[in-house]
């Protein structure tokens, strides 16, 4: 994912500076034209750059204080650790199709793991190569050590800001079950949006480019319901 992700990013920021919001999309590192290697890739990496693009959008506009934070997917956790973590920077947080719990995507869920502890097979290749397999891409050492210590109940009870997750029923990449299990544990409260069907990224099944009427259908209503949410 980078942040096009398809032109439905782009569309979002359309929608959103229609009712006066200024957005800033940003690749992940190792991502789209961001610098760094996938292996680098931190969930409290990710977290400083949420910070970062957030002190570089006020400084920009000219308007400080906090803003408004929105992340899909694999940022999703990293993004609820940077509002939990610094609450006076965000006014709200969206969620589309977010990942929580990463130990659950990267341990419990991944070959080549007993208990939690890497098999001396995947142990060996990943002190060749640098880097596990891609899951969804290529994770070094320090995330694998890193999700042990990643609690998502914490990370949600620490957000105090108002928050909107809006998830696919069909999701095969992020289970709706994930986000209906955590939405009552937000410290600010928060709104769960189901859109029926939807598979990742609100779209049909196998429409990596989102051209079926139907995807583009989901994602409209995603674009009015986050606009709305914001501008409220």
């Amino acid at each position: 994912m980078t942040r096009e992700e398809g032109g439905f990013f782009g569309r979002l920021a359309v929608g959103l500076a229609a009712t006066g919001i200024t957005c800033l999309r940003f690749d992940l590192r190792a991502h789209g034209v961001s610098g760094g290697r996938q292996e680098d890739v931190t969930i409290a990496g990710i977290a400083n750059d949420i910070r970062a693009a957030s002190d570089h959008l006020s400084e920009h506009t000219g308007r400080p204080g906090p803003v408004h934070v929105l992340a899909a997917s694999f940022s999703g956790g990293a993004a609820a650790l940077h509002a939990g973590t610094r609450p006076g920077d965000v006014a709200k947080l969206v969620l589309l199709n977010p990942r929580m719990n990463y130990q659950d995507r990267f341990v419990t869920e991944a070959a080549g793991w007993a208990g939690d502890y890497l098999t001396p097979g995947r142990a060996a290749k990943l002190d060749e190569r640098g880097f596990s397999v891609r899951q969804p891409f290529q994770t070094g050492r320090a995330l694998l050590n890193e999700v042990f210590h990643l609690d998502p109940e914490k990370l949600c009870a620490g957000v105090q800001s108002p928050v909107l997750i809006l998830h696919g029923t069909k999701d095969t990449f992020v289970d709706i079950e994930l986000s209906r299990g955590f939405r009552p544990l937000f410290g600010g409260g928060a709104e769960l949006y189901e859109l029926d069907g939807a598979q990742h990224g609100f779209a049909v099944h196998d429409d990596p480019a989102y051209a079926d009427p139907q995807s583009q259908a989901w994602q409209a209503e995603v674009i009015a319901k986050v606009s709305a949410f914001l501008a409220a």
